[in-house]
């Protein structure tokens, strides 16, 4: 007696392409890792951009002034890298799910779509030649 294989759910074959298609874990450690760099930069910029202001007018020396604009500016540039940093990392996570999301979900209607043609005839059959589509008239040209 030959037994016929029982039929993998639709969210085992899900399982089972995604792994197919090698995506990496979303809770990888060097994607962590960058979030937490991004975010340590956005914050330590955000901190020397804020000290360098008191220590530029606080003294007359244009020397210390510069000095003094020129941590200001690093802190800025630290935050702006930062920012990108912790938004593309924080981001691949969402868009990664919402992927896998959307794959899912066009494959269930696909499924959906493939069993309710198959037994049904077409709903809008083609009109004859010569005559109007939806009611509307034809317009002499």
């Amino acid at each position: 007696m030959t037994s016929t294989p029982v039929p993998a759910s639709r969210a085992d074959r899900f399982v089972r392409e995604l792994a197919e298609l090698k995506i990496p874990d979303p809770a990888a450690a060097r994607a962590a890792l960058w979030l937490r760099l991004g975010g340590l930069l956005m914050t330590a910029g955000l901190v020397l951009g804020a000290l360098a202001f008191p220590l530029a007018h606080a003294t007359d020396d244009s020397l210390a002034q510069g000095d003094a604009l020129s941590l200001g500016l690093g802190g800025i540039t630290a935050a702006v890298v930062g920012a990108a940093l912790f938004l593309r990392y924080s981001l691949t996570g969402f868009l990664r799910f919402w992927l896998a999301r959307q794959s899912y979900d066009l494959d269930r209607l696909g499924e959906r779509l493939g069993d309710s043609t198959d037994a049904a005839e077409p709903a809008n059959p083609p009109a004859p030649e010569g005559e109007p589509r939806n009611g509307a008239a034809s317009s002499p040209r």
